[in-house]
């Protein structure tokens, strides 16, 4: 009896543990799966009417654009994983930390302004219509995931504050 018990909890544990791990992954996939390579911009640049000189100098914008933030990106792990193992230490080395959290600002500087270089580069491309239209739907998606925000994390603005449950325990104050 007991064996039989067993066998069902872990076979329960083990389907369990599989089903979690295909939702996650399809997730992941589902949201393009980032760091992948370069990216297919073809959904973003879609309805800008492209012409073909246009598709192909973006393509190579992209390309020397993932080339560039391959290594950056690389060196960004390289120093948040330098950073946790400070943090696990048992004593905080306070010097060796500050030294790597302005690795990471001058890092994050960098990957920044070639974020903006490489955005600039692809402006150059397009034209005054295909840009203008490009920015409204940078705008709108950019509404759009402000209000996802204070959902799941619940960093919205009615958080947080520090005035306890509200009015009659609605949570929101």
């Amino acid at each position: 009896m007991y064996m039989k018990t067993r066998i069902i909890n872990s076979a329960g544990v083990f389907l369990l543990a599989t089903i979690m791990t295909l939702a996650v992954d399809a997730q992941y996939n589902r949201q393009g799966g980032r760091g992948m390579g370069p990216v297919n911009d073809e959904g973003r640049y879609a309805r800008l009417d492209l012409t073909e000189t246009q598709k192909e100098e973006l393509s190579a914008l992209r390309t020397e654009q993932y080339l560039t933030m391959k290594p950056l990106r690389a060196k960004m792990s390289e120093i948040r994983a330098k950073e946790r193992t400070l943090l696990a230490e048992e004593t905080v080395d306070l010097k060796a930390l500050d030294k790597v959290i302005d690795q990471q600002t001058e890092l994050m500087n960098e990957i920044r302004k070639e974020q903006i270089r490489h955005r600039l580069a692809m402006k150059e491309v397009l034209t005054d219509e295909q840009v203008m239209q490009l920015e409204q739907r940078r705008r709108h998606a950019g509404h759009m995931s402000q209000g996802r925000k204070g959902r799941g994390d619940r960093s919205g603005s009615e958080y947080g504050r520090g005035f306890g449950r509200g009015y009659k325990g609605s949570g929101r104050g």
